[in-house]
């Protein structure tokens, strides 16, 4: 122990302990909160095993509050050790609160059943016992949100009127709205601003309009706006912090594309790079940047690297081929680089490197997600032998905690075989075969297939769907719930699309909002049925992010709803992807009305 924690240690049992008789009460006076609150963890744990009675549990209540963040195992040893029946009315609120957050971290760390304890000890906490009049509303917020109610957390907070509030709790309350608005997904933020009225349809808009602007400059003329419209609105009134640091965002003046226009990658890179400079050019009075264009495929990174400082690039957009951003990873990159590719997982990113790709391991996830939100227990993977289809197979598998098998399909020859094997039909004909040879006699029989499986994740080409499909109806398997890539659906012509209806998939939101960024880069490049449409998506991502990557990189920023899926910026650089849920419908792939959970 140190110098500084034995000393509080003696402070604390001295205020505790100079009484006139020498045997402990439970009834001791209250220690000196300045002495307390100065004291270290380790001071207050090693007072209270020291400490008999009411002293002892109100210390080791003390040192489980300082520890849960930082140590929930030893905050729980602490609040293990803390009699409830020793502490009075106001303390005994601070003991189910604590308790209450502690059971939402070990919930989150795989043990569910603690939610429900967590939700029992919020339910008896005293709110007017606490201090902190957001104390109980914030703990019921997060659990909320540890459960999946995002949207309802926030919610929650919107609408809660705290007792006796000043100006600095209604600050901290719109950091905490904004900080469980964080947590939405940007498609259900949308879905969310058409159902809502008043205070909440306010905080709703704001939040959207925030990753809807194409443009930062656009974000500050619609935030200008909406706070016009809305003066007596909380977030007008005490606007969350965050917002400020994105008024704030260091200026892009030029911005280098480092893609490949020739070789075997350059279709690719040309139509990144069309659909970049064509999305500049419409907004090219708005960012304030300008654009020089680098052909990585004509001489060695390094020197283009070199060569776009030297032309005053302060901020890069690319490499394209997965090789080259781990070249450029090593350069170790003195301006804000967003790669278009992503690291090997071995790799860890150069500080100012961000990765942005369309890996199909983002599909895989959303489909994962979309499953437990659906509450799907007992999972088909059908999958076909590519590369794509392996590694969608192997992400799914991953996270799946539920019932799962696996089925490939070799050859679309022989999908129908293929399916009744995973529906166990050729099984129920083996015990037929099996009955009638005891019995010497020939049985009338209708093949079953298994009643255990809720929904199939199909990971094939859209020929091998339109095989599947009938296969699925001869295996008496066509009413459960079909989930499929966007490789299942891309470019299908709309007849091809109805021999999928009801096919759930997940998709762009750039086609299946069919947004106006798509619509006027669709008439300009043709890309209904291109095999490069995707990456034109791509390009005007990478449009938007560039005078935002600094934001992100400094942590201001941490969500966008992009052309490629909702984006998510995480601490390791990696761009997580969330696609839109789409459902085949009428020959189209829609988006229901209502998005996520």
């Amino acid at each position: 122990m140190t110098r500084h924690s034995i000393a509080a240690l003696a402070l604390i049992l001295a205020a505790w302990g100079c009484q006139s008789t020498p045997a402990p009460t439970d009834e001791a006076p209250a220690p000196d909160v300045q002495q307390v609150a100065e004291a270290s963890p380790d001071a207050l744990l090693a007072a209270a095993r020291s400490a008999r009675g009411a002293r002892a549990s109100r210390l080791f209540l003390e040192a489980a509050e300082r520890l849960l963040d930082a140590d929930p195992a030893a905050a729980a040893e602490a609040l293990a050790a803390t009699d409830p029946t020793d502490l009075d009315e106001d303390d005994t609120a601070r003991f189910l609160l604590t308790r209450a957050r502690l059971a939402i971290l070990e919930g989150l760390s795989g043990a569910t059943e603690r939610f429900a304890e967590a939700r029992a000890d919020l339910a008896a906490v005293a709110d007017d016992r606490l201090d902190d009049p957001l104390a109980v509303a914030l703990v019921r917020a997060e659990l909320m949100a540890a459960t999946g109610a995002e949207r309802a957390a926030a919610e929650y907070l919107m609408d809660y009127r705290p007792a006796a509030p000043d100006a600095g709790i209604r600050q901290r309350q719109s950091d905490a709205i904004w900080e469980r608005l964080a947590e939405v997904p940007p498609l259900v933020v949308v879905d969310a601003e058409r159902g809502a009225s008043g205070v909440r349809r306010g905080w709703w808009q704001l939040k959207a309009m925030m990753f809807q602007s194409f443009t930062l400059a656009e974000q500050q003329r619609r935030l200008a706006a909406w706070r016009d419209s809305r003066p007596d609105h909380p977030a007008t009134r005490h606007p969350p912090a965050a917002l400020a640091s994105l008024a704030g965002a260091p200026p892009v003046t030029r911005v280098g594309l480092l893609l490949p226009l020739s070789g075997n990658l350059s279709r690719a890179g040309r139509a990144v790079r069309d659909a970049f400079v064509a999305t500049y050019l419409s907004h090219r009075e708005e960012v304030g940047f300008d654009v020089i264009v680098y052909d990585t495929a004509a001489e060695p990174l390094p020197a283009l690297y070199e060569r776009a400082l030297v032309d005053g690039a302060d901020l890069l957009i690319g490499p394209l081929a997965k090789e080259a951003v781990s070249q450029m990873n090593t350069l170790n990159p003195e301006v804000p680089v967003l790669a278009l590719n992503y690291l090997g997982d071995e790799e860890l990113p150069a500080a100012n490197l961000v990765q942005l790709g369309l890996a199909i391991e983002d599909e895989a996830a959303t489909l994962s997600a979309w499953l437990t939100d659906e509450r799907t227990e007992r999972l088909l993977l059908l999958h076909n032998d590519e590369d794509w289809a392996r590694r969608a197979r192997a992400t799914v598998a991953s996270s799946w905690t539920g019932a799962l098998t696996v089925q490939p399909l070799e050859d679309i020859r022989t999908v129908t075989e293929s399916v009744g094997v995973a529906m166990h039909v050729a099984a129920s004909e083996t015990r037929r075969e099996e009955l009638e040879a005891v019995l010497g006699t020939s049985l009338e029989f209708l093949p079953r297939a298994r009643g255990d499986v809720d929904a199939i994740v199909a990971l094939v080409t859209q020929l091998e769907a339109s095989a599947l499909v009938p296969a699925l109806k001869f295996h008496f398997a066509d009413q459960i719930p079909v989930y499929a890539t966007s490789q299942t659906v891309r470019g299908a012509s709309p007849e091809r699309l109805r021999d999928l209806a009801g096919f759930r998939v997940s998709e762009l939101p750039w086609f299946a909002l069919e947004t106006p960024s798509y619509r006027a880069l669709d008439d300009a490049f043709a890309l209904a049925g291109s095999p490069f449409a995707a990456l034109y998506a791509l390009g005007v991502d990478a449009f938007r992010l560039a005078e935002r990557l600094p934001l992100v990189l400094d942590g201001s920023m941490t969500e966008l709803l992009g052309s490629t899926g909702e984006l998510s910026f995480t601490p390791s650089g990696r761009v997580q992807r969330r696609l839109a849920r789409a459902e085949v419908r009428a020959g189209r792939v829609q988006v229901p009305g209502t998005v996520g959970r």
